[in-house]
């Protein structure tokens, strides 16, 4: 595959997911409209003072290059995660995406059921907010 159609393709996508037609795009980059169509087109290839000038207008330069996403495309929360994330060691991380697998939604109508060791059971949709009380109770 020609890298500089991928490019091209992927610099249209980043211009249309903040919003913006040619024009503003080719004004943040410092090129004209005419030069802009050209990069889209994979007519030509964008410059590093380019790439540095939408980067700095908080486009994800790292996936318009390599298609990888990049910190460019996340917000501050998503950006705080990733940097906890990498941080911790590889218990870590395995404890962090269990974590997020279980607190997906579930498919709609799927129940949970879960049981433990003193009696406890949940049974239903559980997607709603519920508390659970896990005291124990004398019988």
């Amino acid at each position: 595959m020609n890298q500089s159609v991928s490019i091209g393709e992927r610099l249209a996508e980043e211009r249309k997911r903040k919003g913006l037609n040619q024009a503003a795009f080719a004004a943040i980059g410092g090129v004209s409209v005419k030069t802009q169509v050209l990069y889209e087109k994979a007519e030509r290839v964008p410059d590093a003072n380019y790439l540095a000038a939408i980067a700095s207008a908080g486009f994800d330069v790292l996936y318009v290059i390599t298609g990888a996403a990049g910190a460019a495309g996340l917000s501050a929360e998503e950006a705080a995660v990733m940097a906890g994330f990498r941080s911790l060691d590889a218990r870590g991380r395995a404890g962090v995406l269990a974590l997020i697998s279980g607190m997906q939604a579930q498919p709609s109508g799927q129940t949970v059921k879960v049981k433990g060791s003193v009696g406890q059971y949940v049974d239903g949709d559980v997607t709603a907010p519920f508390t659970i009380d896990m005291r124990k109770t004398k019988k």
